[in-house]
């Protein structure tokens, strides 16, 4: 946001029969401005922003003054009408010990406590949240101002409150972070807020594309110095199908909260569970486990059907409920324990011999579930498709799988039920691989932390705030005109683009003035002058088609990297 009072003795404002312009005699520079801007410039050198706003929301509609002062934010950050006013910029290599001031957008009111929560995504934004504020001082946005511990506020925000939003554009946040990159509603202060954002991908397919289609949008909005975090390559990977600038997204591995996830002694914890659950075949059967959502994109048919694949084997699932399967005729060796608060899920966890995952969501991008089985020493079983095989390593059983190149519902692929029984029963038949697998995945469990992804994350954020610093505030964009012209070999008019190198009086930066180039170059560089690089590769990718756009957006910025000092 545009913060006010600010000094606007080096501007001269004129007019020019009904037009009105702005010059800005330390630039040279002079541009066309409407009446709302005109008046703001008035105002600037005494007035506060939330002054201005109120005494020119008497005269305009009031977005449209918040508009004028985000358009003036945008050419300060140009280093356009106020480029020598100074900026806190730290000097590159240096970092400072001082905490970062962090803002998070999230759709729903942050919740201190997760005792009872199931879903995934709300359970790892809670815990990064929780990590992030050893390290960072942190403003989460919800119904009302209130403060959950030392580093970590409540403010209250709306969007209809204009006065909540200005509060939040000039609050010279060091990062944004999202909980979730389905929250499209927070597009709007990308371009408002001067920090770099970070928006979490984890989820990537599913509701018939709209997950994707929610990921493009913040895509093509994105700067230079924002990112997207990713739980595990596999987002990247599918993003990479749609999208050039695959250097956006930072891989963060998600963590596990040790305290509530470890082993123990599993005949103990079996015969708990069993005298718990009234079901005295867990304490004297092989258990095959299951914990997450019981709906059918996560693998639950699949996992029924390997139960009757294996009668002799108990199978335990623990889920919040058993969905459309609860009016089913369900196996006699399937029992459902009801959900366990978290905090008390590890005795549950070390009943189980296996793990079987066999989901199937598009949204698997990393499985937090997968990991905190894993942590409970219980060696897993998944199918080959998404994060899920980063998470597992060498420490559980990959099964073959096949993925769909379009999903079907929020189905991303598919999982024979035989093949995930056999490799159940290889496991429970081999005592000594079984137990070697659970120890490994104890081990590769205890890599993935909460505080690793917290230091990662802020890390992402120091680089990115370095890369906004180093941002060439004064990139030239060249004047750029289309004209036909008579093809003398092909006998024919076609069109060409004419770049026009002249930057100031008597200064060439090139050997000529006037460069024929072809329309597509042309194009893209008049596209840039008031478009982000995304939106004009979305552009270039219509018209052209994905390599060639690739090709044509590898040579534009190759040119400007070369030309720009």
């Amino acid at each position: 946001m545009f913060v006010c009072p600010k000094s606007t003795t080096h501007l001269h404002k004129f007019r020019q029969g009904d037009r009105l312009y702005v010059a800005d005699l330390s630039q040279c520079v002079v541009l066309e401005i409407d009446n709302i801007v005109w008046d703001i410039l008035d105002l600037c050198p005494t007035g506060s922003s939330e002054e201005i706003i109120e005494t020119l929301g008497k005269k305009y509609d009031t977005d449209f003054v918040i508009e004028a002062l985000e358009s003036l934010a945008t050419l300060e950050q140009q280093g356009v009408l106020f480029s020598s006013l100074e900026r806190n910029i730290p000097a590159l290599g240096s970092e400072t010990s001082q905490k970062m001031k962090i803002l998070v957008l999230q759709r729903s009111r942050y919740a201190a406590d997760i005792t009872r929560a199931a879903g995934g995504v709300s359970v790892a934004h809670h815990n990064l949240i929780k990590a992030l504020g050893t390290y960072a001082s942190l403003d989460v946005v919800g119904e009302r101002d209130e403060k959950f511990n030392e580093n970590v506020e409540g403010i209250r925000f709306q969007f209809n409150d204009k006065s909540a939003r200005l509060k939040l554009m000039k609050n010279n946040y060091d990062g944004v972070l999202l909980e979730s990159h389905q929250a499209k509603r927070f597009l709007s202060l990308l371009q408002s807020i001067d920090a770099p954002f970070v928006v979490p991908l984890y989820s990537a397919r599913g509701h018939n594309g709209d997950v994707i289609n929610a990921g493009l949008f913040w895509y093509a909005e994105m700067r230079p110095f924002d990112a997207f975090l990713v739980p595990t390559d596999s987002v990247k990977d599918l993003y990479s199908r749609f999208v050039s600038d695959t250097d956006i997204f930072h891989t963060i591995p998600l963590g596990v909260d040790h305290k509530k996830f470890y082993p123990l002694d599993k005949g103990k914890a079996k015969i708990e569970v069993a005298k718990r659950l009234n079901a005295p075949q867990i304490a004297a059967s092989p258990v095959v486990g299951f914990f997450s959502r019981f709906q059918p994109e996560k693998g639950a048919g699949i996992y029924i059907k390997i139960a009757r694949h294996l009668p002799h084997v108990c199978f335990l699932l623990t889920a919040p409920t058993l969905n459309i399967y609860a009016h089913q005729r369900l196996p006699p060796n399937l029992i459902c324990a009801p959900q366990q608060p978290r905090d008390q899920l590890a005795r549950l966890l070390s009943a189980f011999d296996v793990y079987c995952f066999p989901s199937m969501v598009g949204e698997e991008t990393f499985g937090l579930a997968l990991l905190e089985t894993m942590a409970c020493g219980v060696p897993p079983i998944v199918p080959n498709l998404d994060g899920l095989p980063e998470v597992v390593g060498d420490a559980g059983l990959v099964v073959p799988a096949q993925a769909y190149d379009n999903e079907i519902g929020s189905f991303a692929g598919r999982v024979s039920p035989s093949a995930m029984a056999d490799a159940v029963n290889s496991l429970l038949t081999d005592e000594k691989a079984r137990l070697a697998l659970g120890q490994k995945a104890r081990e590769r469990a205890l890599t993935f932390t909460w505080d690793k992804t917290a230091q990662n994350l802020i890390a992402l954020f120091r680089k990115l705030k370095r890369t906004q610093a180093l941002e060439d505030r004064y990139k030239r964009h060249f004047a750029v005109s289309f004209a036909p012209y008579f093809n003398t070999r092909r006998r024919q008019i076609e069109s060409q683009a004419i770049l026009n190198n002249i930057t100031a009086e008597k200064q060439r930066p090139l050997m000529k003035d006037r460069y024929a180039q072809p329309i597509e170059d042309g194009l893209s560089l008049a596209l840039l002058k008031k478009h982000g690089i995304h939106e004009v590769e979305a552009v270039l990718h219509h018209l052209y088609g994905q390599e060639r756009a690739e090709a044509i957006l590898e040579k534009i910025f190759g040119f400007q990297e070369a030309v720009n000092g």
